[in-house]
């Protein structure tokens, strides 16, 4: 029988090309700006380490080495090589460590190693949420944050209804769960382990300019990627234009919750 924590029931490994499109379509086509809200938002400083779990192709780390400078460091973590070759790629001011390593593992670093953890969209694939928000608590130092950034309950609706109408089922447990997770799961084990955490709810939609450019994004998600597995049927880009829908954009609305490790007091 299989657990809450089973790796199996919502671990993903995510491809490079899917993850190219739908980072474009987001920076085409997205009313946020999540590079912008990263300037605006986080309070990084020259000189600070800073943790990036499930780093992908590392397409914030320029949103980082602009508060970061030269005398700051990035480490990014992902399990796919392929991404972390991408990441590796890309010329910027602030050194870079670079390392392939799932999450579900414990963190190889010393105490109280980093400024800031951040992990945007891919935390909530992980197995056990209180392990890893522990292991976030022990790398901080002490007045160190943790941002997380993540869908809601009410995160790609229309989505989910274009689905439907292909494959003929809705969404099941595994996208319940992990469209839920910040919410249900996190905020609270953050709260138990670090203590106050505030949130941010950031509505925003993604509107395309044509039926094509909707479906190049739809076919990049894990949602067809899944369904597709769970029907063994995988319907092409013809076939799938040729399915009406009232408008040609997405709901993405996402929950961004942040917690500081306060001072140990001494005894």
């Amino acid at each position: 029988m299989k657990t809450a924590n089973d790796k199996a029931s919502l671990g993903y490994k995510e491809s490079r090309s899917a993850l190219d499109i739908r980072i474009q379509a987001h920076r085409n086509y997205s009313s946020f700006s999540l590079e912008e809200w990263i300037n605006r938002s986080l309070p990084l400083k020259p000189g600070d380490v800073v943790m990036d779990i499930g780093c992908g192709n590392g397409n914030l780390f320029p949103s980082y080495e602009k508060k970061l400078g030269s005398t700051g460091v990035i480490v990014g973590m992902d399990q796919s090589e392929d991404l972390l070759q991408k990441a590796a790629s890309r010329e910027g001011a602030s050194p870079k460590v670079l390392l392939r390593w799932d999450m579900n593992e414990n963190l190889p670093f010393i105490d109280a190693s980093f400024d800031m953890v951040i992990s945007s969209f891919a935390i909530y694939y992980v197995d056990d949420v209180k392990r890893i928000v522990n292991q976030i608590k022990r790398l901080l130092k002490d007045g160190g944050s943790v941002f997380l950034i993540g869908p809601t309950d009410r995160n790609a609706a229309e989505l989910y209804d274009f689905n439907k109408k292909i494959f003929g089922f809705g969404r099941d447990e595994k996208i319940n769960r992990r469209t839920n997770r910040l919410e249900m799961e996190f905020l609270p084990a953050l709260e138990e382990i670090l203590g106050a955490v505030k949130s941010e709810i950031i509505p925003s939609k993604l509107v395309f300019p044509n039926r094509e450019e909707f479906v190049r994004y739809y076919l990049a998600t894990l949602l067809y990627e899944e369904s597709a597995a769970k029907a063994a049927y995988a319907p092409d880009a013809e076939k799938l234009a040729s399915i009406d829908m009232p408008a040609w954009e997405i709901s993405k609305e996402m929950i961004v919750l942040c917690s500081t490790k306060q001072k140990t007091k001494e005894k």
